[in-house]
């Protein structure tokens, strides 16, 4: 290279021999122009590169983090002393009063207001898996490994009623948006179904397997999906009982279900570490996401466009399922425990979250990208 260069130089000096001075400094003085024309050109290819990637970013969207604005943790049980693992949260129609449930056989209401305990029940005698307010706000249910399923008044918190035996231990419960029916899975091959007034059960339904996890009714009570240790997720007409349709793509167990507020979209979460979004207009799968590690355990949308799944690894993402972009858009990862249920607070705008790390976090979108200063707690 320094030859040529010399060369070239040479050749330059040798054609200009000869010539007056006044034409070899213009030759100079184009060729610095020439130089500076290249760096011009450079400089605005940069420039043009910087922009697509600018815009390229803004297309694809970048992943928030949010952080938790409010914390329940809780502290040594009396009963088995130790520290219960939180499996379950229901809200109150009102949104101020939320009941959790784990593995110490306790059910405890707590006054998000004032973020006291106000009650704590022990009816059950093993896990209590499940536990749901019914949608009229009246009364809540809970359900456990002791096979049994216990009704409560939402205001005096006195117990009702015990719903007929299962017998089987029980996962999942879900009310009809009516109010008036209960569906029913645990470990077994059928959905039961319950009247609501005093615990009678009506009917089964059968599944696909002796192993379901989760059933939630669609919010026009047309269709009940339930799931579990096959990976199908098989859809009920609530009118006949008939089988509208097995939704067939987890290749793993199936822990989670959730409708769209609009009933549009059914979402399932699985062990294969895949949330799928279905279409309940077509019956077909709309699209899949690969969550980023860990198996699914708990999945809500948050209104009609954004679905939050959690994972045995402690986190938690959510997705705009009509972005045509597959990147998440918030992410959570302050557990340190199997995220366990997600809940989702309409009216507050909320993301409740509860974990085997023996806490329950709240969330919101609000503070995605910020640092929170103070975390309020509340310990028991």
């Amino acid at each position: 290279m320094v030859s040529s260069a010399f060369s070239w130089g040479t050749l330059k000096r040798e054609s200009s021999h000869g010539r007056p001075r006044e034409a070899i400094s213009r030759e100079i003085v184009i060729n610095k122009d020439s130089d500076s024309m290249n760096k011009f050109r450079f400089l605005s290819s940069c420039v043009v590169l910087l922009l697509i990637w600018g815009n390229i970013s803004l297309c694809y969207g970048e992943t928030q983090k949010v952080r938790s604005f409010n914390i329940i943790r809780f502290d040594h049980s009396v009963a088995r002393h130790r520290i219960p693992v939180v499996v379950g949260v229901s809200l109150n129609l009102e949104g101020d009063h939320l009941v959790t449930v784990g593995d110490d056989h306790k059910a405890r209401i707590w006054d998000l207001k004032t973020g006291q305990l106000r009650r704590e029940l022990s009816d059950q005698a093993d896990w209590v898996r499940t536990v749901k307010f019914r949608p009229d706000g009246k009364v809540f249910v809970t359900g456990g490994m002791d096979q049994n399923m216990y009704c409560y008044d939402a205001q005096t918190y006195q117990r009702l009623f015990q719903f007929q035996s299962s017998r089987h231990a029980v996962r999942s419960i879900t009310f009809s948006p009516d109010s008036e029916r209960m569906a029913m899975v645990g470990f077994n091959n059928s959905v039961s179904i319950y009247e609501t007034a005093y615990g009678r059960l009506l009917r089964r339904w059968q599944t696909t397997c002796t192993d379901q996890r989760c059933v939630v009714f669609s919010p026009d009570s047309r269709y009940l999906a339930s799931a579990g240790r096959d990976g199908i997720v098989r859809i009920f007409d609530t009118t006949t009982g008939a089988v509208v349709k097995d939704f067939e793509h987890h290749i793993r167990r199936v822990n989670s279900l959730a409708f769209s507020e609009d009933g549009q979209f059914l979402a399932t979460g699985g062990e294969d570490q895949k949330v799928c979004i279905w279409s309940m207009e077509s019956k077909e799968l709309h699209r899949v996401y690969d969550y980023p590690s860990g198996k699914v355990t708990a999945i809500t949308f948050c209104g009609n466009d954004l679905v939050a799944a959690g994972s045995a690894n402690n986190t938690m993402t959510v997705w705009n399922i009509h972005d045509s972009q597959e990147t998440p858009v918030y992410n959570m990862d302050e557990h340190t425990g199997t995220v366990a249920e997600l809940l989702w607070d309409a009216t507050k705008k909320v993301l409740i979250s509860c974990s085997f790390d023996t806490t329950v976090r709240f969330w919101s979108w609000e503070n995605a990208g910020k640092e929170v200063a103070a975390l309020p707690e509340t310990v028991h």
